[in-house]
């Protein structure tokens, strides 16, 4: 190739018009799943502003490294047994969007049907923002397997009657979760094992709401706990699943509806015998070692410890199972695990905001 031609080629490819990501607009159900189809990374689809799209039974899928922008536009979901509305692949995005389920609100539940099972999103290493999640049965955001590091942040959850975030079956330590509100009647954020489940949660706000006659089974009780970590040993030909082998908790504030009774448990203890939940709960970690990290956080439902029985370290703000001789917490009555590293520090304690 002669200099000359070499020079224009470089020209030309210099000049060459940039390949410019898709940037659609739907407003339409079919409109939204037909472009959702052809997307490839980087593209953004956009649901016009002002829209409401039904989905009925059916499930939105998110391919890998796409967003989908609500603009603030509503999206209503019908039962769809124990799967995700959403599904987002890994590098996927979901902002701007109001999610309303099929469920009615924690106010209304008692007097109306629960509905079947269902999540609000499923989320593959891919990140979930700006969004405003309610009225589903089964949960909010969920991390399951095929996740590792979820970034999880500015949405405000409410009215989800088991689990607004959800870390589970196999899914990694590497999950972000902050600048949330979430108001919880059961769990805030849930793990249930799996090969540790871990995750740091910041910068949140969690919102202690009165739980539902309708959730009780066996008499009224109150809200369990809002970070909860336990133990899953499923079936007996399964491996036992450790509680987690991370957690990192800092700059949160948990707060308590009106409604809800805070301080240390007495009051609830010597009316009814009931004990209130812990904030944080890490259940037994066998055979794994345990990082818990946990500061500058302000427990505004309890008190640092103080159930009136010691045997029963329920009241407590923290607890880790099997912890003992930290300065922080009061040692924990069941049998030490194999090992914590913890550091706990600079957290605020009491009944009121």
């Amino acid at each position: 190739m002669s200099p000359l031609r070499f020079l224009c080629l470089v020209v030309c490819l210099c000049f060459a018009a940039p390949v410019v990501a898709q940037d659609a607009r739907v407003s339409s159900l079919a409109d939204l799943n037909q472009v959702l189809t052809s997307a490839k990374a980087g593209d953004t689809v956009r649901i016009k502003k002002g829209v409401e799209i039904a989905l009925k039974d059916t499930q939105i899928v998110v391919p890998e490294k796409v967003t989908l922008n609500g603009e603030g536009a509503t999206i209503t979901a019908a039962p769809v047994g124990d799967r995700a509305s959403i599904a987002l692949k890994p590098g996927a995005r979901l902002t701007g969007v109001r999610m309303v389920g099929p469920n009615p609100l924690f106010k209304d539940i008692d007097s109306q049907p629960f509905k079947p099972g269902g999540y609000a999103v499923a989320c593959a290493d891919a990140e979930v923002d700006h969004c405003e999640i309610m009225k589903f049965q089964r949960g909010g955001i969920a991390m399951f397997r095929d996740s590792v590091k979820a970034h999880i942040h500015h949405n405000h959850l409410h009215d989800i009657a088991a689990y607004p975030v959800l870390i589970a079956n196999g899914s990694g330590d590497g999950h972000i979760i902050e600048h949330n509100r979430i108001e919880w009647a059961w769990h805030a954020i849930a793990s249930n094992g799996s090969r540790g489940s871990g995750y740091t949660a910041r910068f949140n706000e969690f919102v202690r709401m009165p739980r539902p006659k309708a959730f009780e089974v066996s008499g009224p009780s109150p809200p369990n706990w809002c970070l909860d970590m336990h133990e899953n040993n499923g079936a007996e030909t399964k491996p036992a699943r450790p509680a987690t082998r991370l957690l990192v908790v800092r700059n949160n504030v948990f707060l308590a509806h009106p409604d809800v009774k805070v301080g240390d448990g007495s009051d609830l203890l010597t009316t009814n015998g009931l004990y209130p939940k812990h904030d944080i709960y890490v259940g037994p970690c066998p055979g794994v070692t345990t990082t818990a990290d946990i500061h500058h956080n302000r427990f505004l439902m309890h008190e640092k410890t103080g159930s009136s029985d010691k045997m029963k370290p329920y009241g407590r703000a923290i607890r880790l199972v099997g912890l003992k001789g930290d300065s922080a917490l009061e040692d924990d009555p069941q049998p030490a695990k194999d090992e914590w590293k913890v550091s706990i520090h600079d957290n605020t304690f009491g009944g009121a905001k």
